[in-house]
């Protein structure tokens, strides 16, 4: 007699008095590392009536183990329940789902070794009502939520999906190998009606010789075969790829690449169930972006659906190496003097005909580093303020220019590049404890920096902290324009008239004039400039033309665009 369950069937041979038969399977239940504490506690007492028979001192009434057979049914709630508690467990990854459903398994495997599957349709409807009532079970655990006043309400599909998917590959080999004793059963003793099967009644050659080739492929039986011709079942026993096993196979070897990758369910899902995603292709994918450290995206697999090699040139895209015109705009972009990274990012997402838009925003960004040097006094190629203007280049891409230019960004990143310099001269003026006072942000400013650049170079000594704060741009005029007239006086310097004018019709492409500035001030801040980095203003000086608009003084200098300006 094949055992199902061995509990059940021991009591049939109790109530039929076969008590030697009926302990083998008693015993066989309380050795059972999987039995269930009910089971083992019922399969002992069980096991002591008999004993207690044998030995004479109590009779049986087995009618009573008649009755209790005919009771006890099959139940599977604790399948389902598994299947509930995993749902709500804090398991979130797949490494930890694995590892809590791993945990719970034993529990039920005692359960579902019961089980009867006669082939590979008795196995599927056995998981269709898995699925089916373990969601059951889930929603009326979320029910008694609700009524508690709890938040989750909703079964979410995709962890239910994971979870599910992962206990099947978890439980399918537990009923395959029962199934497979099954069959080996049935070869010795010859009782085919196991399989449920009102038209298989005598074990014959050609059915005994379909049960051993089932069994040597270590598969499911398909019932179909018993109604088939030997010659076109031959070939599906040979067969390696196409068959029902070879399917399931590949499955599991392709989320095991999808997880690995970090694939979310809702992806998963959508690949497996496309026909066209050949395995073979996913792990060569797969192996390709491994060889670049990289590990798949969605993106990819899709992509790989319409060629391998649109799905390699993405992930080398992806992985830093451009193909074509990206590939020619991102080596312009690094001999520029972009970072190889920004270079990638903005070569990647911009269109090609907007390159050469974000390039003469780069370009014209440092040139105007370079003329208003004297004001902002921040080098072209100051590595901050190259970097600002590459992140913006990454931001907005095409649209860089109207940031930078018309809504001041560049103004801004060339003030907050500035203000080292500025915060280095404070100190050098009133010390170390300056950056203290509660007044430092009103002090850290451009303005304030030209004001004690102007008491620097005009007037004997600085002003306290106070008396510079309080002297407004209104004031600070005349005493600019005096402080002019004399330094003119004491040089004996004349400025060209050509000069002037120049200078007045000059507006920066900043902005950075305010009502304030007058064109005294535009030739002091280049005078501030030149004396800071050691040169002594004379005329011949002024009839060079280093005054003028436009005039390269970081070239006069001799400096290079990365040297930061002296304070």
């Amino acid at each position: 007699m094949f055992v199902f369950d061995p509990l059940t069937q021991g009591l049939e041979l109790l109530s039929k008095r076969d008590l030697q038969r009926a302990e083998a399977l008693f015993l066989r239940v309380i050795n059972d590392p999987y039995v269930q504490d009910e089971e083992l506690r019922q399969a002992r007492t069980y096991l002591n009536d008999i004993r207690s028979c044998q030995a004479g001192s109590k009779n049986l009434d087995f009618d009573k183990y008649k009755k209790l057979s005919r009771k006890t049914t099959l139940s599977l709630d604790k399948v389902y329940a598994l299947l509930a508690d995993v749902y709500f467990s804090d398991a979130e990854s797949y490494t930890a789902l694995d590892a809590e459903i791993a945990r719970q398994t034993p529990n039920v495997i005692n359960r579902l070794k019961q089980i009867k599957i006669s082939d590979i349709i008795a196995r599927d409807k056995l998981f269709q009502q898995f699925e089916k009532q373990g969601m059951l079970e889930i929603r009326r655990r979320l029910s008694q939520f609700k009524n508690n006043g709890k938040n989750q309400t909703q079964v979410d599909p995709y962890r239910w999906k994971t979870i599910f998917r992962k206990f099947v590959e978890v439980v399918n080999p537990i009923l395959l190998e029962r199934h497979l004793e099954l069959l080996e059963y049935i070869l010795e003793t010859g009782e085919i009606q196991l399989l449920d099967d009102p038209k298989l009644t005598v074990l014959t050659p050609k059915y005994k010789w379909i049960i051993e080739s089932t069994i040597k492929t270590k598969w499911y039986l398909l019932r179909s075969y018993f109604f088939k011709a030997r010659s076109e079942i031959e070939n599906q026993f040979t067969k390696k790829e196409g068959t029902r096993k070879y399917w399931e196979e590949v499955k599991y070897k392709k989320i095991r690449i999808f997880e690995k990758c970090g694939f979310h369910e809702r992806h998963i899902q959508k690949f497996l169930y496309i026909d066209k995603l050949n395995f073979k292709t996913l792990e060569e994918i797969h192996q390709f972006a491994q060889s670049l450290n990289l590990t798949l995206v969605p993106r990819d697999v899709s992509l790989a659906l319409r060629g391998v090699s649109k799905a390699k040139d993405h992930i080398k895209e992806r992985g830093g190496y451009l193909m074509g015109a990206r590939r020619e705009f991102q080596d312009q972009l690094v001999g520029l003097g972009f970072s190889k990274e920004n270079a990638y990012k903005i070569a990647r997402q911009a269109k090609k005909a907007n390159n050469h838009q974000i390039i003469e925003s780069y370009r014209q960004a440092l040139q105007v580093a370079r003329d208003e040097i004297y004001w902002y006094r921040v080098p072209p190629r100051s590595a901050s303020f190259q970097l600002d203007i590459q992140n913006q280049c990454v931001k907005h891409l095409s649209t860089v220019r109207i940031h930078l230019f018309d809504r001041g960004r560049l103004n801004k990143l060339l003030l907050k590049t500035g203000k080292s310099l500025i915060r280095r001269f404070l100190v050098q003026v009133y010390g170390p404890e300056v950056e203290d006072l509660h007044c430092y942000f009103r002090l850290e400013t451009i303005h304030q920096y030209y004001k004690l650049k102007f008491f620097q170079y005009h007037q004997e000594s600085y002003p306290s902290v106070s008396e510079l704060i309080k002297i407004s741009r209104k004031e600070f005029k005349p005493m600019l324009i005096d402080g002019f007239n004399t330094f003119l006086k004491k040089r004996r310097l004349t400025i060209p008239d050509k000069l002037v004018l120049g200078l007045d019709k000059h507006k920066s492409q900043t902005d950075w004039e305010d009502a304030q500035t007058t064109v005294e001030e535009k030739i002091l801040l280049r005078f501030w400039f030149l004396m800071d980095h050691g040169v002594n203003i004379t005329q011949g000086l002024l009839n060079k033309g280093v005054m003028e608009p436009g005039a390269d003084l970081l070239e006069y200098l001799n400096l290079q665009d990365s040297e930061e300006c002296r304070i």
